[in-house]
């Protein structure tokens, strides 16, 4: 198959949201949204054009992509296209007659937020929803799919709170039929949301050594169960670029602005590794207005990809070298000069937790 030009469109169809919960960073935007945070069909229209040149269409933004009432239609569209297609949901409105509509679509995964694997835990976190529903709705879509499509996956948010129910969520995982469980850092941070909830930090200490013992002894269980995880760290290691990959994605915002990832595209007052820091807003230009080929070449966004590229380039020439040594300390004297040799980060990614494996 020949290489297309993103690897992933995020398309946000929706910042709106049904439900509170205790850690979002996002409610005092999507308070302030147009056309009620709901993606109007116009943009999906100048997006459509370009879906031949698109690998995957991630539908999630900051709010639940099932309000959006085009979704479905969407979804098929870039089915047909031959892009990979999926959404992060809070489970509420997953019926089984929707599921079953997706499924027909031909999404290819679906991530549903539980941050709780009991009804008490997940009602102080997730605000105005409903456990038994959830679930139900989970269990519903893991019966109808065929086969092993949609992949079916659980997202668990880790806090204080909930972090001693790591291996509940693997069970519950496993009784429902999911295929991964994903464990998350509360890692974005707006103002007073989302604050004080992150179990990382800028070195290791005794608690997170603890905590990353539970975690290794949690994922090890999944393990044994069929079930595949994945988890960020507890401290900072910064990487050439971060798993958005500016280079070949875009985040395109339920009003349209174009950016190169969500967190970028509504910045703001935030707090990084513990210190106070400002996230910039970039925006490369505005769907329908501007054209996505001219806003893919614009400097802003091209800036970002060339850094990105250079930073990758000086980061892994170093590595090879490196792997010329044959004794650990070579090895390690490597990766340190790999490191010191990236060019800066862009502005904005240097204060952003992703590209820290956070």
């Amino acid at each position: 198959m020949k290489k297309r030009r993103w690897q992933l469109l995020q398309v946000e169809s929706a910042i709106a949201c049904n439900l509170r919960c205790v850690m979002c960073p996002w409610p005092e935007y999507a308070k302030r949204a147009k056309n009620r945070g709901i993606m109007s069909p116009d943009i999906w229209n100048a997006i459509r054009p370009h879906l031949p040149q698109v690998h995957s269409v991630d539908f999630t933004g900051g709010g639940e992509p099932l309000l959006q009432p085009y979704l479905l239609d969407w979804i098929r569209e870039a089915h047909a296209a031959g892009c990979e297609t999926g959404i992060l949901t809070n489970g509420l409105l997953l019926t089984e007659s929707k599921a079953a509509k997706m499924i027909e679509a031909g999404i290819d995964w679906v991530c549903v937020s539980m941050d709780g694997a009991t009804e008490e835990l997940y009602a102080q976190i997730r605000i105005g929803s409903n456990f038994g529903r959830v679930v139900e709705n989970v269990d519903n879509l893991s019966r109808l799919r065929v086969g092993k499509i949609p992949k079916l996956m659980i997202n668990f948010v880790l806090m204080t709170i909930n972090f001693h129910q790591v291996e509940e969520i693997v069970h519950l995982a496993s009784r429902l039929g999911v295929d991964q469980v994903n464990f998350k850092q509360c890692e974005v941070i707006r103002g007073e949301r989302g604050k004080g909830f992150g179990l990382f930090a800028g070195q290791e200490t005794r608690e997170i050594r603890k905590l990353k013992k539970s975690l290794v002894k949690a994922r090890r269980l999944a393990r044994k169960m069929g079930i595949q995880t994945t988890a960020f760290s507890f401290t900072p290691e910064q990487q050439p670029v971060c798993d958005q990959d500016p280079r070949s994605s875009l985040f395109i915002g339920y009003d349209g602005v174009v950016a190169p990832c969500i967190n970028l595209a509504l910045g703001g007052p935030t707090i990084f590794l513990g210190r106070e820091a400002s996230l910039p807003t970039v925006h490369y230009g505005h769907l329908p207005a501007d054209d996505l080929l001219e806003l893919w070449d614009s400097e802003t966004s091209r800036h970002y990809r060339e850094r990105f590229q250079n930073r990758i380039q000086a980061h892994d020439g170093k590595i090879i070298d490196g792997l010329i040594g044959t004794s650990a300390s070579d090895r390690l004297k490597a990766l340190k000069q790999a490191k010191e040799a990236m060019p800066p980060a862009p502005k904005g990614c240097d204060v952003c937790h992703y590209l820290y494996d956070i």
